[in-house]
């Protein structure tokens, strides 16, 4: 059987119609809605004539039995990756939404009511470090999703814990943000499956959809021009940020600037202009943090 393994947040859904849709040419979902209204592509399983070619599910991560003679498609990450990966995973997931903007308030009524794969970790951990409270400080929070992405024990590691032992096939998370690979990695699916693939204006489009509701990839955007402009001492305002948002711009400045532990980026209000961090961050030597 043809399958595809990936871990919540990793699109391996968006990824089963489109190759249902221009690898196994099958029409069922064509001209049909594909996504919900948190931007996942499960509306698929509203239509009742959907039998697809390959089944995506996340058959690692729920300890899902293989047949050793699948063929295994695994949606991989590497570091840069996890920033949309976890921020899609905690906004779409079992079409779940997490509050990551006011996650510290209320927060365990928040996390309380979720059923996602993680949320009960993260429940349990935060009330055993800083006991049982209604609201927690932002820098709480945002330590923990700065954790995912700074251990790769507790991130990256996870989302590539793959199990399948027999004929796989590996496809890069990064692929499905750049219409380019996207096509260039189908083909090698194609070729993996002993199929055919070509591009379409069709698959552009549904690509295009895709990318236009992805709120990993608009954050990923959103942080990589705060990031350049830090790195470039230019004023940038900096606002409307989810705390995921701000843990991953202190990872990334702290990593490259090797100022672990600085307070402007440990003060429970983040840094309103890349201004701030710029002055802090360059100078910090002399500071001896």
């Amino acid at each position: 059987m043809d399958k595809i393994d990936f871990f919540g947040g990793c699109h391996g859904n968006f990824l089963e119609v489109v190759l249902d849709m221009f690898v196994y040419q099958n029409t069922t979902m064509l001209g049909k809605d594909l996504f919900n209204s948190n931007g996942a592509a499960h509306l698929k399983i509203d239509v009742a004539e959907y039998k697809p070619g390959i089944v995506a599910k996340c058959f690692s991560s729920t300890n899902m039995p293989f047949d050793i003679h699948d063929n295994v498609i695994e949606i991989h990450l590497c570091d840069t990756d996890m920033l949309p990966a976890l921020t899609n995973h905690l906004l779409r997931a079992g079409d779940e939404v997490v509050d990551i903007t006011n996650l510290h308030q209320n927060t365990i009524k928040k996390l309380g009511a979720l059923q996602k794969g993680g949320v009960a970790c993260f429940l349990k951990d935060l009330i055993r470090e800083h006991g049982e409270h209604n609201s927690y400080p932002k820098q709480v929070i945002r330590n923990y999703f700065y954790s995912r992405f700074d251990n790769t024990e507790y991130g990256l590691s996870l989302y590539n814990a793959f199990h399948h032992k027999g004929n796989k096939h590996i496809f890069p998370f990064s692929a499905l943000y750049n219409l380019e690979e996207f096509y260039y990695n189908l083909n090698k699916c194609a070729y993996f499956l002993n199929l055919n693939f070509y591009p379409t204006e069709q698959c552009s489009v549904t690509w295009k959809n895709f990318i236009d509701r992805n709120q990993g990839y608009q954050s990923q955007k959103k942080c990589n021009a705060i990031i350049e402009s830090i790195l470039s001492n230019k004023s940038m305002l900096i606002d409307n940020l989810t705390l995921v948002e701000e843990a991953w711009i202190a990872h990334r400045i702290s990593k490259i600037f090797r100022c672990y532990d600085h307070p402007v980026l440990l003060a429970e209000d983040f840094p309103k202009n890349t201004r701030e961090i710029c002055d802090a961050v360059y100078k910090w030597k002399s500071k001896d943090y």
